[in-house]
């Protein structure tokens, strides 16, 4: 019997790494782009008269992050797939 499950593992565990880091840099820009900053301290955005801007994920961030994720997954598990058969 093969062991399939380190390199679907692998790639759902890259993907979601690679998600969580696209996440804070599309928020971040969100928030420079409200005309924000970012508190590093507290993780937040912040106005210009130090009132916190509310960020909300759009349903568009979501697909993004759903089309990432099932890429990313299926390619790095291939990958690895490949990588092992040598």
């Amino acid at each position: 019997m093969k062991n399939n499950l380190l390199p679907s593992l692998a790639g759902v565990l890259v993907s979601l790494f690679v998600v969580w880091w696209l996440h804070g840099f599309l928020l971040a820009d969100r928030c420079l782009d409200a005309g924000g900053a970012i508190n590093f301290e507290t993780n937040l955005c912040m106005s210009k008269s130090e009132h916190v801007i509310e960020l909300a994920t759009s349903s568009a961030m979501l697909v993004i992050y759903c089309v990432v994720i099932m890429t990313l997954s299926l390619l790095v598990s291939r990958l690895i797939s490949r990588l092992f058969k040598r």
